[in-house]
This record gives C-alpha cells, sequence and structure tokens, in this order.
C-alpha cells in the first residue's frame, strides 16, 4: 500500500472528494448506481505508520462488528482466499441500506493492469480455484485464466462480489476513474471515453461483457477540475 500523494493521485482525490465534494460525489454514484438512497461510508480505520494515519479496509474486515454471523463468514473466507499475504485493500466501503459497495479508485491508465504477486504455490492453487468459480458464475466457464493476465486486480474484485453473494450478502464494486486526477503522469485519462476504454479493455481481457456486468461493478467518473453536478 502505497504512501499517498501530496495533490494528485486516486488516494488523494478521493480524500479530497469525501472532504470537500462529498455532495456532489455522493450524486454521481447515486446516479451511476439508479439508487437514491443515503449514502453511509465507513470511516477508515486507523494507521499510525502511515503518514495519512489511516489505512484502508482489507477482504471482509469491514464486516465485523455489521454483520451477526461475521464469524461464519470468516470461516468460509478462509476456505476462498489465502491468509497469508494482502488480501483486498479498498479504497472506500460505504453501504446503501443493506447493500454494500466496495470502491476501487483510479486515477491513471497504469493503476488498472495488475498482476498477481502471490508467493506461495499453496496461495497460488487457492486463488486460482476462486477465480475459476467466479468466472464460471459469470460466463458460464473457465476458459480465460484470470490469474495469469495483467488484469489480476479486477479478477480479484469480481470474485470477492461472488464470494459475498454466496454468503448471502448483498454486494456490489463501484470503480472511479479520476478525470484529470494525476497531473503529473502521461497516462493521466482527460475524459470519461478514456475511462470507458480500459474498463471494456480490462473486461475483455477476462474475457467479459462489460454491459453484462452491472449487476456486479459501476463506474464512476468526476472530474477533478471541475466538481460539479451537472
Amino acid at each position: 500500500m502505497a504512501e499517498i500523494g501530496l495533490g494528485y493521485g486516486s488516494e488523494f482525490q478521493l480524500m479530497r472528494f469525501l472532504g470537500h465534494h462529498r455532495n456532489y460525489l455522493n450524486k454521481i454514484i447515486q446516479d451511476s448506481l439508479k439508487n437514491e438512497g443515503v449514502i453511509e461510508w465507513l470511516d477508515f480505520p486507523v494507521n499510525e505508520n502511515r503518514c495519512s494515519g489511516d489505512g484502508e479496509w482489507k477482504g471482509i474486515e469491514c464486516f465485523k462488528g455489521h454483520l451477526a454471523n461475521y464469524e461464519e463468514i470468516n470461516k468460509r473466507w478462509k476456505d476462498f482466499w489465502p491468509q497469508s499475504g494482502s488480501s483486498m485493500n479498498w479504497d472506500g466501503v460505504f453501504k446503501i441500506g443493506d447493500i454494500w459497495f466496495f470502491v476501487e479508485a483510479k486515477a491513471h491508465r497504469e493503476e488498472s493492469f495488475q498482476r498477481c504477486c502471490a508467493s506461495s504455490e499453496s496461495s497460488f492453487k487457492i486463488i486460482r480455484k476462486s477465480l475459476q468459480k467466479t468466472q464460471e458464475e459469470l460466463t458460464g466457464s473457465s476458459t480465460v485464466d484470470w490469474i495469469n493476465t495483467n488484469c489480476y486486480q479486477l479478477a480479484n474484485r469480481l470474485a470477492f462480489i461472488y464470494f459475498c453473494k454466496e454468503c448471502g450478502i448483498k454486494a456490489k464494486l463501484v470503480y472511479i476513474g479520476f478525470i484529470n486526477g494525476y497531473r503529473r503522469k502521461k497516462d493521466e485519462v482527460r475524459s470519461v471515453e478514456g475511462w470507458m476504454g480500459i474498463w471494456k479493455e480490462e473486461m475483455e481481457t477476462l474475457g467479459l461483457n462489460i454491459e453484462e456486468m452491472t449487476p456486479y461493478i459501476s463506474f464512476v467518473h468526476p472530474d477533478c477540475l471541475n466538481p460539479q453536478y451537472k
């Protein structure tokens, strides 16, 4: 987990929008979800080892204290995902009613393409098995080896939503692509169309049709230079 960039990057922009433009951010999220319910953001966990003083929710940690059957869910999670190494780090978590939303924020193209870094063979096998189960649920087959693509992060996020649904938890991904959010990089994205092209490329790499993924993921594109609702 990298340190926050001052004035640029996805973590800074999300913090900025939550602090300074929350009404705008909430509104465009509601529009994307087609859900006008009240958005309740979870506070971030404290991490004194980081310069911001805060960390990110990992894996299913956010369910603890919120779901009565957390211990049962945790047992199933230990079978579904390796307990060594790093689990999914969520850039944000919020709820609307009884639905959980898990945020993945991006500020430039490079952030979207990542490979699996599992260090042990046993972890690799567990991850591959869970990704294959997810792929079969979404597509009816497992012809693409998700774990060996450069879209591994999206693959494991989708696997997390699959796990939630298997546990009876209503959950969905919200991918936030900040427009003009990383002005130090040449691959900064400057339009909604630019981000949608990246999301589509990722989906196609995993053998998925972006239009069929609506039950699992929504996309939001705040403009860092003009944070005004239109």
